[in-house]
Parts: C-alpha cells; structure tokens; sequence
C-alpha cells in the first residue's frame, strides 16, 4: 500500500458506462463474454465452456450458448444494453425451450422490478432441473486504470430449496454416491486448487473441465464385464463421429508419451459406433461403493489419478491446437 505523509494513497473508484468499454452489443460485448467462459461460471457457480455465438433458434438466435461441464446441460445467455423489457425476456425464454436448456441466464446493465419478479417467479415454478438467472454487467475503473468488468448476481435460483427437494426420496446408493463425492471434492480442490468447482452428486460419476469442449476428464464407479470397478478417464466427444475419431487417432499416435507421462499403461478405448471414445486407468482392485472403508485409499487414488491424466494430456492438447 502507498503511504503519504503517514496515510494510505487511495485510488478514487468509479462506475463506467458498459458503452464506454464495449460500444457495441453484437460485435464487442458478445465476443468478449464467449471468452469469458470462466468468469461467467464463477459469477453463476458453474464450469462453462463455450459452445456457440448466435446459436440459430427458428427465424432467431441466442447471443450465447455454453455447456455446464458437470452435467452437459445448456446455457443460454441474452445479452442487453438498455435496462431489461418485455422482447429480451421473452427471447430468452424462446431460446431456452428450443435448444432445451437447463439454465437461462439475461444480462442487462439495469433489471426492471417487473422483470426481476417475473424471473424470480419463473424459478419458483421450475422443477431442479432448471434455472433462470439475472446477471447485471458493470465496469468499474480505480483512477487512470484499465477499465475492470463485473458480473453481479441479480437473480438467482432458491438453491437450498432445490438441493431440499432433491435430496427427497434418495436411495441408500445415492446416499452413499453424495457423501463419497463430499470427502472427495475437498481434497481434490486441496491437491489441485486450480481445477473448477463441483457440487457432490448422487450418481456414480463425476465430470470435470479440460478447457477445450473436445474433451473432458470423468472419475465413475462402473462395472465392466460385471466387476465392480472405479475408474479415471479422459474422454474425447466433439460431436461428432468423425472428429472424435481423428482426435483420438492424434492423440493415439503419442501414447507412449502420454503413459509416461502418467506414470502407467492406459486403456485406450475408441468405443466404436459412438460418438465418444475414452482413455483410462482403473483403481488396482474391484471396489464398490459400499464399501465405506476403503474410501480414503480410493480417494487418495482418484486424486492422484485426475492429475496424472490432465498433466499428460494438457501439453498433447495444446501442441494440437497449434
């Protein structure tokens, strides 16, 4: 901190215009934010990544649109400039139901009390699988400073609520999926600060962002030919048959880089007549999720699993995107 004759030198705080940083909606506004994806996510809660920009929704199209990496549900997002109205709420319910979104999200500088309600009442009726948000835009500058952009939570789901009524009528398998996943996820966080946040589950898997839509990295209890198993893997889905394969052939072609790189020999798995392909690595023994006792052995495995994997595949990647 600066000191003046015994007094800290402060920097005078003050609100932009969001036209002064991005004049105009379309052309500045909506590129920035689709790359943007992690402070969207964090102002939201989630890990996005982009998926497309004027996505086409009959005679229409939606600013933006991303995917939650945990779940691969939809976001949708309608950009503003001007305080919100009746037409931008209205897109961006239309857009949601027809690309079959799980969250919508409006961004305006100024949300109207009747729009705020409307959004608020839009979440009260929506079942858990579904969410509307309201985000205002803001730019803030400390002096001369480069202008600094925020996203404010405006509107929100009752997320306690939803989590209540989920958690309703669990089995005692879920049960025990929710509470793994609880011990889990600080203790990757823990290890790996960096990778995005996730919200423990009651299902036997878990996603988790690469940075690139092509590919995420998945922790799953499953059950290949009938053992009960616990595996890592990195899996390679960009859509499309096609491109999947060729990624996964590239991909291939440095196997014995990337095993060395892991530390052990993979399952390559190019699982063909589906869009996805998947390489791997399973937990030494047959394990069930029963089996509470020997959970921190296969944390600690799990933990140590992801790692390896995103820090062999992160540098393949990037040489590829090159």
């Amino acid at each position: 901190m600066l000191q003046e004759e015994g007094r800290a030198v402060l920097g005078v705080l003050s609100a932009l215009k969001v036209r002064e940083v991005w004049p105009d909606e379309a052309k500045d506004f909506t590129p920035w934010l689709a790359g943007e994806a992690d402070m969207l996510g964090e102002a939201l809660g989630m890990d996005l990544v982009h998926w497309k920009t004027e996505a086409g929704v009959g005679r229409y199209s939606a600013d933006l649109v991303f995917h939650e990496e945990s779940t691969r549900r939809i976001v949708v997002v309608e950009n503003m400039f001007d305080p919100t109205n009746h037409d931008h709420l209205g897109k961006l319910i239309t857009y949601a139901a027809g690309l079959e979104a799980g969250y919508a999200v409006l961004v305006s500088p100024k949300f109207r009390e009747e729009h705020r309600s409307a959004l608020n009442w839009l979440n009260s009726i929506s079942s858990e699988d579904f969410g509307f948000f309201g985000l205002v835009i803001e730019a803030w500058r400390i002096g001369d400073s480069q202008p600094a952009p925020r996203l404010r939570v405006e509107v929100k789901p009752d997320g306690w609520r939803r989590t209540v009524r989920a958690v309703t009528g669990e089995s005692s398998t879920q049960m025990l999926y929710r509470r793994f996943w609880a011990e889990f996820l600080p203790a990757l966080h823990e290890k790996h600060p960096a990778w995005g946040r996730r919200t423990p589950n009651t299902s036997g898997s878990l996603d988790f962002p690469s940075g690139r839509a092509s590919l995420r990295y998945g922790a799953t209890f499953c059950r290949p030919e009938g053992a009960y198993r616990l595996r890592a893997e990195a899996y390679i889905d960009t859509g499309e048959v096609e491109t999947t394969k060729e990624l996964f052939d590239k991909l291939s072609l440095q196997k014995a880089r990337i095993e060395d790189a892991v530390g052990e020999r993979l399952e390559w798995d190019p699982i063909d007549g589906k869009k996805g392909s998947r390489i791997s690595l399973y937990f030494q023994d047959t394990i069930r999720i029963s089996e509470e006792e020997r959970w921190p052995e296969a944390r600690e495995w799990l933990i140590d699993a992801l790692g390896n994997l995103r820090d062999a595949f992160t540098p393949e990647l990037d040489a590829l995107a090159n």
